[in-house]
């Protein structure tokens, strides 16, 4: 079973993180990972603070001679030397300051926000670095990309350049929907006797767990219901590789909705819990949007829960058990889905 936990806050020296059940003979290149790490980090709509990180980081277990030994990875990222932020009563609305102040009767939501900060997604992408690594040595290729930014009738790099710039004037942020898809996926994959077993439960709970997402859906997703069932079954693609919670061979296809950046440099207003007065909440360091960022470990998360997959359909300690039983098992049900 693949299990992976990150640890670490915002501001403090690492973040860490580590990956358990990786086969043994997964060669992967340190510049790799620090390539998924640069993807993230200089995402379009990133803030000026995201030039101060360089996520520097060190593999200390589970790595010898750039290939994976079969003991658990282990991975320290390092955070800019920022200092931590002087305690405050002012939970930022649109975050998780409120709830987790709430939840864990604390006065200071700093102490909420440097473990809720969307900065520890970057230990998961470099986790899910060593998952996308495996599921392109079998054959699976994981894209991404933004089909939605604000209110633009279509995404190119020109058009949220400038949809961008027009929102950092303004002060404002903007939301977006990507798109994440795997072509090469096995048939087989996830089960149907458990709901905590589908393949789509999984994907769902990895990716609306990204710091934003607001909105899930796979394949046709919401607007499968606008068709007929005849409709409907004439379109399989609507079914984004996925039915009764399994891969049925086709490219799996998933979508999540981001909401805009809730931090806005003219600020909110925010009620201080000390003194129960209201206040602006003003934010110098917010995004102007999240969703290219997203979408990036959106490829890793989904990697993560494919490569989880993997192994337990097809089990193997090392690259090459695994792989001969992946490739026997594509000869066998290719055979058939071919004649559908």
């Amino acid at each position: 079973m693949l299990r992976y936990l990150t640890a670490g806050e915002s501001h403090g020296k690492y973040l860490s993180g580590i990956i358990e059940g990786f086969p043994a003979g997964v060669k992967i290149d340190p510049a790799y990972i620090a390539a998924q790490l640069k993807r993230r980090r200089l995402a379009p709509g990133r803030s000026a603070r995201q030039a101060v990180e360089t996520d520097e980081f060190e593999i200390i277990s589970g790595l010898h001679r750039g290939a994976t030994t079969g003991a658990p990875v282990a991975v320290l990222l390092r955070n800019a030397g920022r200092a931590l932020p002087a305690p405050s009563s002012l939970p930022r609305p649109g975050h998780a300051d409120l709830p987790g102040m709430l939840k864990y009767g604390t006065p200071d939501a700093v102490l909420i926000r440097e473990r809720a900060s969307a900065r520890e997604t970057a230990m998961r992408v470099a986790l899910g670095s060593f998952a996308l690594r495996l599921n392109e040595l079998l054959g699976i290729d994981i894209n991404s990309r933004v089909i939605a930014l604000g209110s633009l009738p279509s995404v190119t790099a020109a058009s949220a350049a400038q949809e961008l710039l027009k929102a950092r004037r303004a002060g404002d942020t903007l939301g977006g929907i990507f798109e994440v898809s795997a072509a090469g996926v096995p048939a087989g994959l996830g089960s149907c006797m458990q709901w905590d077993r589908r393949l789509s439960s999984r994907l769902a709970a990895a990716l609306t767990g990204i710091n934003g997402v607001k909105g899930f859906e796979i394949g046709g997703g919401f607007e499968a219901p606008l068709l007929t069932g005849k409709e409907a079954a004439a379109c399989p693609e609507l079914s984004g590789g996925l039915d009764g919670g399994m891969t049925n061979g086709r490219e799996l296809l998933l979508r999540c909705a981001v909401k805009p950046v809730p931090g806005l440099p003219g600020g909110v207003p925010a009620t201080d819990l000390k003194t129960f007065r209201q206040k602006l909440c003003v934010s110098k360091t917010s995004d102007t949007t999240a969703v290219f960022a997203a979408a990036v470990v959106g490829e890793h998360m989904t990697a993560l829960e494919l490569a989880g997959a993997l192994l337990k359909k097809f089990g193997g300690d090392s690259l090459p058990e695994l792989k001969l039983r992946v490739d026997e098992w594509r000869k066998k049900t290719e055979k058939i889905l071919r004649r559908l």
